[in-house]
């Protein structure tokens, strides 16, 4: 994973992606917690799991390849075979809608989608062509990994596309960015050299707004424009699909391999700051319009989750004042 320091986009060594803790339920505290189950999504497993506030499995469903789940409104599960298909599922685990992309595309779905009605989002990838100034010239890759998001309908039909690699002028600009983008690489002796990563974005996150009061005031961050976040650039951003350009960025220097930024109903964003060159994590709200931190949670290198991870505000367990998080490292 990368942090921006000192004018260099660092990457650190390797972390180990094993957790040392106890299994189950640890704590558990009914008059302070919101009632309900909880889906769960191991990586690389072949289930998808429902639990409940006691760590018990309530139902499953089989899949080729666990990663990433949602249940739907209809009771089926939209889940993903991941870098090579999109499907729903019924409780009973029966395919009954799945979407495969083209022969263009490098993954057609990768880390994450949404899904809303008849309309599917799914972050996607290409390999393309090297962009001049992107990269420290002698560090040029072979080809550019370059993240993709695609709406697609029911019929499987596409909507719109937009490529990242088309916009990384207007990413490095609103991220304060200089251009050539200066990756830098750990090597054995602690230093740092210049190298150019095929996989230069890393996008792991995709959500389409909803209707906040923010988004009523500022057309940056209106219904409908789509989230995102670049892990191997420490960026989150928005995407305005009818300008068909990148709107707000934010995260250079603060945000370290983040993970799942989410709109909140007051218009704020909650992202999981894993903070893997950092050494320990914290779960972020900002303010996006100001870019202030209004609330953290950390605990040292107790709380640390160098890889995935993910955050949720859930709603309040009383009916009343604000919700409880929900934090999965």
């Amino acid at each position: 994973c990368r942090m921006y320091v000192d004018g260099k986009l660092l990457t650190a060594g390797e972390k180990t992606r094993l957790h040392s803790g106890p299994f189950g339920v640890r704590t558990y505290v009914p008059e302070k917690c919101s009632p309900g189950y909880t889906l769960f999504s191991p990586a690389w497993g072949d289930q998808e799991y429902l639990i409940d506030m006691r760590g018990l499995v309530v139902h499953t469903w089989r899949v080729t390849h666990s990663n990433v789940a949602e249940l739907l409104p209809n009771g089926n599960l939209f889940t993903q075979n991941c870098g090579s298909w999109l499907e729903e599922l019924t409780p009973d685990s029966e395919t009954v809608w799945r979407w495969e992309g083209d022969a263009s595309l490098t993954a057609p779905n990768h880390h994450d989608f949404w899904v809303g009605g008849d309309t599917v989002v799914s972050l996607a990838a290409r390999n393309e062509p090297v962009r001049p100034g992107v990269y420290l010239p002698g560090t040029e890759p072979e080809t550019m990994r370059t993240d993709l998001i695609l709406v697609v309908n029911r019929d499987k039909e596409l909507l719109y596309e937009f490529s990242f690699g088309e916009h990384v002028e207007r990413l490095c600009e609103l991220s304060g960015y200089p251009m050539p983008i200066p990756y830098r690489r750990q090597a054995a002796d602690g230093s740092y050299a210049p190298y150019g990563p095929s996989d230069w974005a890393h996008a792991n996150t995709i959500e389409v707004l909803p209707p906040t009061p923010l988004g009523e005031k500022d057309a940056r961050f209106k219904a409908g424009n789509i989230l995102f976040s670049l892990r191997h650039m420490d960026v989150i951003g928005i995407v305005d699909p009818d300008l068909d350009d990148v709107v707000w960025c934010w995260g250079p220097g603060i945000l370290d391999g983040q993970h799942q930024p989410t709109m909140l109903e007051n218009g704020n964003i909650l992202v999981f700051d894993n903070g893997t060159y950092r050494g320990n994590s914290i779960v972020r709200e900002i303010s996006p319009a100001s870019g202030e931190i209004v609330w953290q949670y950390e605990n040292g290198p107790d709380f640390f989750s160098p890889f995935r991870s993910g955050n949720q505000r859930l709603p309040p367990h009383d009916g009343v004042g604000p919700g409880n998080t929900l934090i999965c490292e």
